[in-house]
């Protein structure tokens, strides 16, 4: 079986050899004009009737444009420059660009460039910190030989300081109608020096507010587990936010706010702003911490003044 397909190999191989043999000789001997070398005349008139023929045809194709030669002289500028652009991202022959880095963008600029004015950070801090129950009581009487659903409570909005005369337990207050009254007591306590502090404690059911809490006449109730930031426009007059937590994200003037840092104890809230300073590039983000605005100063206390004093005339004797 071997051998038969060496005896084809060997067959196939000399059919092959013998083909190239007579082409290589064929093309020696001019059995195939044109195919590997063009067609030489031999007679003289006719090698002259064709390269007159040729040199009497119009050329073929479309016109190469032609460009002035650069000069040769001195000082002559034929080298065109580099185009202007926004940025100053100049780039010449052989010349590297200064660049520094701008603290204010993030990002390297050549430093021909003019400084670049970011906008402002947009938003201000109004207030930050846990949220205090509006209303405390103010006092309570209970009337003599009155029972103890005849108790008088007094409560006072600390934000409007409006105050609430008259209320009862269980009874609508016209005044205040989402606020019912449920229960009271007094309660006893020592604070940390040892001194016994009495607390007059009255359950609230707030339905506006959406939930049963327990004031009392010592300071407003403040829920401790919650954090309220109120954020106003620094040009929009009226818009204002509330956020709560660290995280959380908010779109003006098409730029993303996220809360990145709550400090209670000096009142600042960092915020990251998501933007693109130009819309011709990708965008960025920036940091600040924003305060709550100290409160201004009291005004300055008015001058006494003496009354004038009225000469008297002396009287005749």
């Amino acid at each position: 079986m071997n051998s038969r397909k060496d005896i084809l190999l060997i067959a196939a191989g000399a059919l092959l050899l013998c083909i190239g043999v007579f082409a290589y000789l064929g093309l020696q001997l001019g059995m195939f004009p044109g195919i590997i070398r063009p067609i030489v005349i031999d007679n003289v008139d006719e090698k002259a009737a064709l390269i007159r023929q040729l040199k009497e045809q119009p050329p073929q194709g479309a016109v190469y444009p032609s460009s002035p030669l650069a000069s040769l002289e001195d000082n002559v500028k034929d080298w065109l420059s580099p185009e202007e652009n926004d940025d100053n991202w100049d780039y010449d022959l052989f010349t590297t660009i200064d660049v520094v880095w701008d603290a204010s963008i993030k990002d390297y600029v050549p430093r021909s460039r003019k400084a670049e004015v970011l906008p402002p950070f947009g938003i201000s801090l109004v207030s930050v910190g846990h949220p205090t129950y509006p209303f405390i009581v103010i006092e309570t009487i209970l009337p003599r030989n009155a029972k103890e659903e005849d108790r008088l409570f007094t409560l006072q909005n600390i934000k409007t300081k409006q105050y609430i005369e008259g209320c009862k337990l269980n009874k609508p207050i016209p005044d205040a109608p989402y606020l019912t009254l449920k229960a009271f007591k007094v309660v006893k306590d020592k604070d940390a020096d040892g001194i016994i502090t009495v607390r007059q404690v009255l359950t609230v059911d707030d339905r506006q507010f959406g939930q049963i809490v327990d004031i009392d006449d010592i300071k407003p109730l403040e829920f401790a587990g919650r954090t309220d930031i109120v954020i106003a426009s620094a040009s929009e007059p009226g818009w204002t936010k509330t956020l709560h937590l660290v995280g959380e994200k908010f779109t003006y003037n098409q730029a993303v706010y996220t809360v990145k840092e709550i400090d209670l104890a000096s009142k600042t809230v960092t915020f990251d702003k998501h933007f693109a300073p130009n819309p011709k590039k990708p965008k960025k983000t920036f940091s600040e911490a924003l305060s709550v605005p100290a409160p201004p100063p009291p005004p300055p206390p008015k001058p006494k003044t003496k009354p004038p004093t009225v000469e008297k005339t002396p009287t005749k004797k």
